[in-house]
């Protein structure tokens, strides 16, 4: 596997941490800005009407910055074929890190957002399969990119 591991994790996290704070943001405001309700005591987060509302632009989002930081990550020339190799290894290596990641940070540690392992792999469909295809994609999104202006 040709990655930089010490750059992948590195883009990841910011990109994690970018996207979360985004589509967060994004529920907040539409919260706000049409006044919904916040959710009921034991209610969870995937029937709020502000998070319902606005998870189609979570996948949105998730389409722009993760393969803006794909092209941060490849921003050094390489090898044609080293690049496909590596996008390879980049894209598996971000979907297996934000499934941990997600795993930990949303289902196993308690907090206003956490989830039930049922919730976040059942109930939060198609959703949670589309924001882990469009990590998965990222790099190849960027591939294309850059291929389609040379």
């Amino acid at each position: 596997m040709i990655l930089n591991l010490k750059r992948a994790i590195g883009y990841f996290f910011a990109a994690y941490i970018i996207v979360t704070i985004l589509a967060s943001a994004t529920s907040v405001t539409y919260g706000i800005v049409f006044h919904t309700p916040p959710p009921a005591p034991g209610q969870s987060v995937l029937q709020a009407e502000e998070f319902t509302a606005t998870v189609p632009y979570h996948v949105l989002i998730m389409l722009i910055i993760w393969p803006l930081f794909a092209g941060l990550y490849f921003k050094r020339p390489k090898a044609a074929a080293q690049v496909k190799q590596e996008t390879r290894s980049l894209a598996f290596f971000w979907l297996v890190a934000a499934m941990i990641t997600d795993l930990v940070c949303f289902v196993l540690i308690k907090n206003p957002y956490s989830l039930t392992f049922h919730e976040f792999y059942v109930l939060y469909q198609p959703w949670i399969s589309l924001i882990y295809l469009a990590i998965f994609l990222s790099p190849w999104i960027r591939l294309g990119y850059i291929k389609a202006l040379n």
